[in-house]
């Protein structure tokens, strides 16, 4: 115990340190516990109580992980939660360590909280190999960074490995998700391993663009490997799928109607034959399958449904993931996550009607953002291209994404390059000194330059905020 709380101390040096000099402190301390104490995340099995959630997947893991842990808090259960969706194994260490530290101090013990832990695809089977989770949430599986990750079934291999390293481990799946429902046949583990969640239909309000044009994979029936065909079609492969051969989307188990609204998403949930109505503020179809997600595991963790209806009412949006502030002209600054054509068409698609607004659009290639921009040519940019106000272009592919707006059809005399720099707040305090009085700005900006704007944020809302 004196070592594993020595490690605690550790972390919380090293945390306040960082913060000291002005460095994030999501993961170096994570990587400092672990260089000494190696056996740390194994031995936190010890102290971390129970629901464990890992949540997997391509797109969805911040929100579905953030929105499932105010579910729980309401419901009463104390939760830790890499919220900051630092999701490898550096960054989840950071989240445990700090967060058992914080309850050290207060409480005087360190037992009693259980986790919802967001899970780099990637890396999951390196860390369910030394934790052990009562479930997983895989949210689906698109592609994305090709040059990191490689073709979905790598990703899928992966995921399966660290199923297969948790033999007790519930597989919480999207059911319309066709390229999920290969984790089901190679595991070939009884039906009562699996819950399914999916949706039965969407209805739209509003200005809110009701096509999709997310890319699609071709995706192939795992039983005859005849094309996969679709009674409905929500976005790129997700929807009510089926094979001529008789192989098809399993039945959920938790199933909502959705009704997509330009400021709200209501999901009519039904789950053991009982149906109960909820409203959040995340906009946009995929932003309902990531609360049903969460509302999935809620209920399987027995949350009474009011509970799970006053924490979707009070829920705001976290680090870029619809994230909004008001600024000081009268209007707002709205930030969106883009990192793979699926994900960038359906934000693009939110956007396409948007009026009295400017547009900053910022384009990393580091490390942690994929060094292949290719994808921009697969995102739907045309979305874009009846937008009548200026859009900005910064980041260190200011010029490439330029490209991909003039090809898409956007106006190049509203086009406005700030020089390949990587500090995206620079660029977004200029666009903002440039708004007029109630006129809004939105930030569409890949993982690094998202970093860097969290990082100034305070600074900006500080200078600019309402």
């Amino acid at each position: 115990m004196s070592k594993f709380k020595n490690a605690l101390k550790i972390s919380n040096i090293t945390s306040k340190t960082l913060n000291f000099l002005n460095f994030e402190a999501t993961s170096f301390p994570g990587k400092i516990v672990q260089k000494y104490y190696p056996s740390f995340l194994k031995d936190c099995n010890n102290y971390i109580d129970h629901p464990r959630f890992a949540i997997t997947g391509t797109n969805g893991k911040t929100t579905t992980s953030t929105v499932l842990t105010e579910i729980l808090t309401k419901g009463g259960m104390q939760i830790i939660n890499n919220k900051l969706g630092a999701n490898m194994p550096n960054g989840i260490v950071t989240a445990i360590s700090k967060s058992l530290y914080s309850r050290w101090q207060k409480t005087g013990g360190i037992e009693g909280a259980g986790v919802v832990l967001e899970c780099d695809e990637a890396y999951f089977s390196r860390i369910s190999n030394k934790f052990v989770f009562d479930y997983i949430i895989v949210t689906n599986l698109f592609r994305d960074q090709l040059d990191r990750y490689g073709e979905m079934d790598i990703a899928r291999e992966k995921i399966i490995k660290g199923i297969e390293l948790n033999p007790d481990i519930k597989i919480v799946l999207n059911a319309d998700d066709p390229a999920l429902c290969e984790i089901a046949q190679k595991l070939n583990y009884n039906r009562d391993k699996f819950i399914y969640f999916g949706i039965t239909s969407v209805d739209y309000t509003g200005n809110y663009e009701r096509n999709s044009k997310s890319p699609s994979e071709s995706l192939h029936c795992p039983a005859c490997n005849e094309q996969i065909l679709y009674s409905k079609r929500y976005y790129a492969q997700l929807g009510d799928w089926f094979c001529r051969c008789g192989f098809k989307r399993q039945t959920p188990d938790v199933t909502a109607r959705v009704i997509v609204q330009t400021d709200k998403n209501i999901l009519d949930v039904r789950y053991k034959d009982k149906s109960y109505i909820f409203q959040t503020n995340l906009t946009g179809l995929y932003n309902a399958y990531n609360v049903l997600g969460a509302i999935t595991g809620a209920l399987i963790s027995g949350v009474e449904p009011n509970s799970i209806e006053s924490a979707l009412n009070e829920y705001s949006p976290v680090f870029g993931r619809h994230q909004k502030v008001k600024l000081n002209n009268g209007g707002s600054l709205t930030i969106h996550l883009i990192k793979n054509p699926v994900g960038a068409s359906e934000v693009l698609r939110g956007l396409k009607n948007l009026k009295n607004a400017r547009m900053v659009v910022s384009v990393n290639d580091n490390y942690a953002d994929g060094r292949d921009v290719s994808w921009l040519w697969d995102a739907d940019f045309e979305a874009l291209k009846d937008f009548q106000n200026v859009i900005y272009t910064t980041g260190t592919r200011s010029y490439d994404i330029a490209l991909r707006l003039k090809h898409a059809g956007f106006n190049p005399s509203l086009l406005e390059v700030f020089d390949n720099t990587p500090k995206v707040s620079l660029s977004l305090e200029n666009a903002i000194l440039e708004l007029n009085e109630n006129e809004n700005l939105v930030l569409l900006v890949t993982y690094t330059g998202l970093l860097e704007v969290n990082k100034n944020l305070p600074k900006l809302i500080k200078k600019y905020g309402a």
